[in-house]
């Protein structure tokens, strides 16, 4: 039974060194990205670029965990943004006025934008403030400050507790 015991211990030991060997002396890179066909497919997917560059910017912006949802829905070569928005604990119109302006200011620049919604929400199912910009608001909104988004927006809405 002792002999048994050492030739297994052998044999297992020789297995592990020669398995590590292998693994770092390969060619090749194991956690190296690979192209997935699956992510391939979907940076090909209309909308994609466009929902992936707004989460970028408000992320950069704001913060990543702000986002509720983000939906992007492409429509005869031009794409629609609707954006939902987790608002902070300070809650004041020049307050979500602001932090919208940078978004839309830089989403502007996305070209097929025909139109971007943004809504705010506190604590996910209550609608603070909300507002849809089409394509010839976005394209002068550097023109534009946080201020004149009421006046300029189409389906402006604010809660009733922020007047």
């Amino acid at each position: 039974m002792r002999k048994f015991n050492t030739i297994f211990l052998l044999l297992l030991t020789i297995f592990i060194v020669f398995g590590l060997t292998v693994f770092f002396i390969s060619d090749t890179d194991p956690f190296k990205n690979t192209p997935v066909p699956e992510m391939e497919s979907m940076s090909r997917t209309p909308g994609y670029s466009t929902m992936m560059t707004v989460a970028s910017i408000v992320e950069d912006e704001i913060s990543e965990e702000v986002i509720l949802d983000l939906q992007v829905s492409p429509e005869d070569g031009e794409e629609h943004v609707s954006l939902k928005l987790l608002s902070d604990e300070i809650l004041t119109e020049e307050n979500l006025l602001k932090s919208s302006y940078p978004i839309l200011l830089q989403s502007s620049e996305i070209e097929n934008l025909s139109s971007f919604s943004i809504s705010w929400h506190l604590e996910n199912d209550l609608t603070v403030m909300s507002f849809t910009l089409d394509k010839a608001d976005l394209s002068n909104m550097m023109l534009e400050n946080y201020a004149t988004i009421p006046s300029i927006a189409e389906d402006y809405y604010k809660h009733e507790s922020m007047n």
